[in-house]
């Protein structure tokens, strides 16, 4: 297990890939119990969230400099202090044991012997927690602390306050595995019934009626309730809710993979009328297809399409329109904690273009009186609430239309017009969702 885990780690910094899906093609060909399956994860995901605050901790007890460590056995370093300083599980004895044979397996006697020393020193030196009194500057402290680069613990200070630790904390924590029934197969009251009959615990989402939160629900579990329910954090299942368009509509559903929006509008909609479901890679609109087969819908059609571009077949055709646009992915770090470390991850100029060109297009789309919601997994203000101001003001026949689902429940909506989840506040993944509204006769 923890080999494996090695190799995610080293794949992931080597080739500057997504870590969950070097994760995911990792687990493919191994057999692994779903309990291991949890090991390799927590430890993997929990190396990532916690990185600059383990390479701190590796420096104070080594007598070789980071940059002069081989990238592999530092990944061992990583996980062995990972493993001591954070799964209380482990016995301190067996995190040293096991990392020093892996180094073993990886390099020199010499190396081993400097892994054994350097992990048996923070055992000593951490024996009552991390000491970070030498480290003067608060941000800087918060930036060692959280495992958050610099200049992104700077971008939360200056933008949250007070606020910044605990918004850091909550992207450190590790998700609850969160669920949307699918209520074209089945009802919430039956789908509980079968979570109970397979020693499922759940919990009712807090802001959606579709949604619950699943403790227990093994994979082989799971197998169980193939086709009933789709893993989707309930932050992401506000962004249809907030649309909720009519049966018989068209729909527009741009940037569309992997397929959770697309698929949970179509099924407020009880399968009846036409998605029109949008993504720049063919290979990504499969998943949508997969998907909606899965859950048995077929009113959706995928089309490669640059959602930056207009589409002349397509001006003034939609009803509604769902625009979840690319973004920054600050309000999921929690989840993929590998976004902490991208390059230049506080330059939003990019991203703004694309954002700004997405809603241009969205616009010649709908038609006089349709409805467009526009999300962003972000907590950046750039790309959320500045971005639709903006939008307003170069397009006078668009205005905020009230969000007034009957499925978003909950005291979430403090807005008219768009609402604001952060993981620090609402124990969920960080999103915005705008509700627009095209005026007739403007």
């Amino acid at each position: 297990m923890r080999k494996i885990a090695l190799n995610i780690l080293t794949q992931t910094e080597q080739k500057d890939a997504y870590l969950n899906l070097v994760f995911e093609e990792a687990l493919k060909n191994v057999n692994l119990s779903s309990l291991d399956v949890g090991f390799v994860k927590e430890l993997v995901f929990g190396v990532f969230r916690n990185k600059i605050l383990l390479d701190y901790i590796i420096r104070k007890n080594s007598s070789i400099r980071l940059k002069k460590i081989d990238p592999k056995i530092l990944n061992i370093l990583r996980c062995g202090a990972y493993q001591l300083l954070f799964m209380d599980k482990v016995p301190n004895h067996a995190a040293v044991d096991e990392s020093v044979k892996l180094a073993k397996k990886c390099s020199s006697p010499k190396t081993t012997s400097y892994v054994n020393g350097v992990l048996r020193g923070i055992i000593r030196t951490c024996e009552n927690g991390v000491d970070l009194k030498d480290i003067k500057d608060e941000t800087e402290k918060l930036s060692v602390k959280y495992s958050y680069p610099k200049p992104l613990a700077e971008f939360f200070v200056k933008d949250f306050g007070n606020d910044a630790e605990r918004l850091m904390a909550a992207g450190n924590k590790t998700p609850e595995l969160c669920v949307r029934v699918n209520t074209l197969k089945t009802t919430k009251e039956e789908f509980k019934e079968k979570l109970d009959e397979l020693d499922i615990t759940y919990r009712d989402t807090p802001y959606t009626d579709c949604g619950l939160y699943l403790f227990g629900a093994t994979t082989e579990k799971r197998k169980g309730l193939e086709g009933l329910f789709t893993v989707q954090d309930q932050s992401s299942q506000l962004a249809a809710l907030s649309l909720s368009p009519e049966p018989d509509s068209l729909v527009l559903d741009l940037c569309a993979a992997p397929g959770g929006k697309t698929t949970h509008l179509a099924e407020l909609m009880k399968n009846q009328g036409k998605i029109i479901a949008t993504d720049i890679y063919e290979t990504r609109l499969k998943s949508v297809a997969a998907l909606a087969e899965k859950l048995g819908i077929s009113i959706i059609e995928t089309k490669v399409q640059d959602a930056s571009i207009v589409d002349p077949n397509l001006v003034s055709k939609a009803d509604y329109i769902l625009a979840d646009v690319p973004c920054s992915g600050l309000g999921i770090i929690r989840r993929k904690p590998d976004i902490k470390y991208k390059e230049n991850i506080t330059d939003f100029t990019e991203l703004n273009e694309i954002q700004q060109k997405i809603l241009d297009a969205a616009y010649h789309y709908l038609k006089q009186g349709g409805i467009m919601v526009y999300s962003t997994c972000t907590v950046n203000k750039g790309e959320n609430i500045e971005m639709i101001n903006n939008f307003l003001k170069t397009h006078p026949d668009m205005a905020l239309d009230k969000i007034k689902s009957p499925h978003i429940t909950g005291d979430v909506v403090k807005n008219e017009g768009y609402l604001e989840i952060f993981p620090h506040i609402h124990n969920s993944d960080g999103f915005f969702v705008c509700r627009i509204k095209k005026q007739e006769n403007v």
